[in-house]
């Protein structure tokens, strides 16, 4: 059974879940080949008879670019598909919404894993509650999950009838309508949530193509006149944490205005009883939010703001990729 795992991963969370997923995977079949989103299309892994699909949750669902290569599986109808993720506290409905878009292509998903991951969002304070994850239970628990895809894809093309694994949503409509209501994960070019401006002067291009190069949805040109910055931006704030100068920078008043109503979001009762329902019904989930006594969740260092933090550049520096 020939193998691959397509992934998107923007600090190494997601990739390092990939690889322990692809590592166990080779162990039972002999074989497992990873390629990252930006480098796969559809053509190439037309010969592969499992296939996994892994991204980090974007307001509790898949990134517009794997949504955008999913509606362009179609020719891939009738393969075996298994999705994972990673996340900074809990899924959402990004399972259930990636094994929906494949379906619809005709896509076959078997099964679907996710665990933490650390988080650097603008508006979630220092550290996060995932800051260390995965860590080496998360990766040993992604391995098994491989071992389990491998073996069951194995037994379904042997002719083996496996009932198709079922991703129930565990979001309650407020939390659906308020992700509507944002522009994160939204491609949009004007109107942003968090006001983010771009410094000529302080800009290196093109000795420095951090911001380009790493833009998931390509959002950024500054090689043209004028330059193209954030057009069709998902506000994934990727290019101001990996700026090594400051060149891209949020409005501090931008920020604060829109960080308390998710400070007052978090202090709301329907908020923990989201966490306690998730945690209920997530079988063998182990996220830290989840394993706290849920009117005890502790809201940390809410009130402040990042502080020194966001002077200090860049605040993000990636992980060396395979």
């Amino acid at each position: 059974m020939k193998s691959v795992i397509i992934y998107f991963s923007q600090t190494g969370n997601t990739q390092r879940v990939a690889k322990a997923i692809c590592d166990s995977i080779r162990k039972v079949n002999g074989q497992c080949d990873m390629i990252r989103l930006k480098e796969a299309n559809v053509t190439d892994i037309a010969g592969y008879d499992l296939m996994g699909m892994g991204c980090p949750s974007f307001a509790r669902e898949e990134p517009v670019n794997v949504r955008r290569f999913i509606m362009g599986m179609k020719p891939l109808r009738g393969k075996l598909c298994f999705v994972f993720a990673t996340h900074g506290g809990h899924p959402g409905d990004v399972l259930p919404s990636m094994a929906g878009r494949l379906r619809r292509q005709g896509v076959k998903v078997i099964g679907g894993f996710n665990c933490d991951g650390s988080d650097r969002m603008p508006h979630f304070t220092y550290p996060w509650w995932t800051d260390g994850h995965p860590d080496g239970i998360d990766l040993k628990a992604a391995a098994d999950f491989g071992k389990e895809m491998a073996e069951r894809g194995q037994r379904i093309l042997r002719g083996e009838r496996t009932p198709m694994h079922k991703f129930p949503k565990v979001e309650r409509e407020w939390a659906r309508e308020h992700r509507r209501s944002s522009k994160v994960n939204r491609a949009v070019s004007r109107g942003f949530e968090f006001k983010m401006t771009w410094n000529k002067e302080k800009c290196r291009y093109p000795n420095c193509r951090l911001c380009v190069d790493n833009c998931p949805v390509g959002a950024i040109d500054l090689s043209v006149s004028p330059v193209m910055f954030r057009k069709g931006c998902i506000s994934c704030y990727f290019c101001e944490m990996l700026c090594p100068t400051g060149a891209i920078e949020f409005d501090p008043k931008s920020v604060k205005a829109h960080r308390q109503p998710r400070v007052d979001g978090l202090r709301q009762r329907n908020y923990f009883e989201f966490f306690e329902r998730a945690r209920t019904e997530l079988i063998g989930n182990r996220t830290t939010l989840y394993r706290r006594v849920v009117r005890e969740i502790e809201i940390g260092n809410i009130d402040r703001m990042y502080g020194e933090l966001y002077s200090k550049r860049p605040r993000y520096v990636i992980r060396t990729r395979d």
